[in-house]
């Protein structure tokens, strides 16, 4: 049980709590929470290098959050493709009025290979590199990539002492990166996004219940049990994060509809005169996207520690947020920064695992061997093309997948326990109740025993 006294709503005073949110770091590397978090990675790549592969590159090689090149761009990068083929393999001639990137990549590799300890061999090596960063994207890579570099910016936000960075990598992972993959690629943004809601949304509430039973003192739930447990509310689960969105859209395609009448001139006249019903609508469809962003983040753990319907725990964030403002962002502030901190911890244990060793080795073999320094970096979750970058790539893979996991549970983890701190102060209820709740028996009316 826990071991921070209760006390009523009106005498919480959340400055212990906001402390206590910083636990999740110590649950974050359970090895059943990792396991959850190493299988939704899985889930996730598979279809979505599918998808690379199916419909080949379509984003510019700046990225998702980058402008999309104009011809000029893409002729200075073909040029410069050409001249570093025309310097180091002149006797390789690449047929086609376009020269892939990959391609020439991939065999000024190997020529990096064959020259072996030569000095040029690492020139060589620099112009595969360099033409590696002029190849276009996948959708999914490109999207791996961008919130990869997300993150990094929290990490090195956080190294640094400089909030802004930080911030503007929590901005860019949870809204521009999104948003930018829905403008560049609608059809996989869609497609996609709603395979990666299904399968985020469900091992955040299987890791949330297992958060919230250990807190309450109720032993270490195993990955199966807490995995039953989300699949067995992922309607719940679901609709906790899309019903509040499906609302504010249908009532947003209603305005739309509305605005069709101005296209006429007496059109015009009823829509003017009338236009306080679109202003209502509109108000309701805006208000339901302010629910959504409120609730998103601890939906899941009000469906994992309070078995709420959908609609009930997309609400309780923005009641929270109502009933107790300050409380609200002091909860969020005080589980960025567990997250934060964590990401951190991550990419230490990231680099002592993968990183160190590959520098090794590197070293040892002069530039010679087909080392991945940085494995646990979504961008480099693609397939090498050569037979024994793949195999050291299949080595190191395990990390990459580990380390996603651990990040999913830190996050959810911190989310959670911010949610039973604010349910703490906001309900008056302990942080360690969870549904379903022991209530005691009620004896009043049961028969008295004979007197001796």
């Amino acid at each position: 049980m826990n071991s921070l006294p209760r006390r009523s709503a009106a005498e919480t005073v959340p400055v212990a709590r906001l402390a206590w949110i910083a636990g999740a770091l110590a649950t974050a590397a359970q090895p059943g929470r990792v396991a959850i978090g190493f299988l939704a990675a899985v889930l996730l790549w598979v279809p979505g290098l599918a998808w690379d592969r199916a419909a080949g590159p379509t984003v510019d090689p700046p990225g998702l959050l980058a402008e999309p090149w104009d011809d000029v761009e893409r002729d200075e990068a073909q040029r410069t493709l050409r001249r570093m083929a025309a310097i180091n393999v002149p006797e390789i001639d690449f047929e086609g009025a376009i020269l892939p990137a990959e391609d020439l990549a991939a065999v000024l590799e190997a020529r990096a290979d064959e020259l072996g300890l030569d000095p040029q061999a690492e020139r060589v090596r620099a112009a595969a590199r360099r033409a590696a960063t002029l190849a276009p994207l996948g959708a999914f890579r490109a999207l791996a990539v961008a919130e990869s570099d997300a993150v990094s910016a929290v990490v090195d936000g956080v190294l640094a002492l400089d909030v802004r960075p930080v911030a503007a990598g929590f901005r860019a992972a949870a809204i521009d990166v999104p948003v930018a993959a829905f403008r560049r690629e609608p059809l996989f943004a869609c497609a996609f996004g709603a395979w990666a809601v299904l399968v985020l949304v469900v091992a955040a509430g299987a890791v949330a219940r297992m958060e919230v039973v250990q807190v309450a003192g109720r032993g270490t739930l195993g990955a199966r049990q807490a995995l039953e447990f989300a699949a067995g509310r992922w309607s719940a689960l679901v609709l906790s994060w899309l019903a509040p969105l499906a609302i504010a859209g249908a009532l947003g395609a209603a305005c739309w509809a509305w605005g069709l009448l101005f296209r006429t001139s007496a059109g015009g006249w009823v829509g003017s005169v009338l236009y306080l019903v679109p202003l209502a609508v509109g108000g309701v469809a805006g208000l339901a996207l302010v629910i959504a962003a409120l609730g998103a983040p601890t939906s899941p753990a009000a469906v994992a520690c309070d078995g709420l319907e959908a609609m009930e725990a997309s609400q309780r964030g923005a009641i929270y947020f109502l009933a107790r403002p300050v409380l609200w962002v002091a909860s969020m502030l005080g589980a960025l920064l567990t997250i934060a901190v964590g990401l951190v911890v991550l990419r230490v244990f990231g680099w002592a695992l993968s990183a160190f060793p590959a520098m090794m080795v590197d070293l040892g073999a002069a530039g010679a061997a087909p080392v991945h320094s940085i494995p646990v970096s979504p961008g480099r979750w693609s397939i090498p093309l050569d037979a024994r970058s793949a195999l050291v790539w299949w080595s190191v893979m395990p990390v990459a997948f580990a380390v996603a996991g651990a990040t999913l549970s830190l996050v959810v983890g911190a989310l959670t326990r911010a949610y039973l701190a604010m349910r703490e102060c906001c309900d008056g209820q302990p942080v360690d109740a969870s549904w379903p709740y022991e209530v005691p028996i009620d004896v009043t009316d049961a028969p008295r025993a004979p007197a001796a």
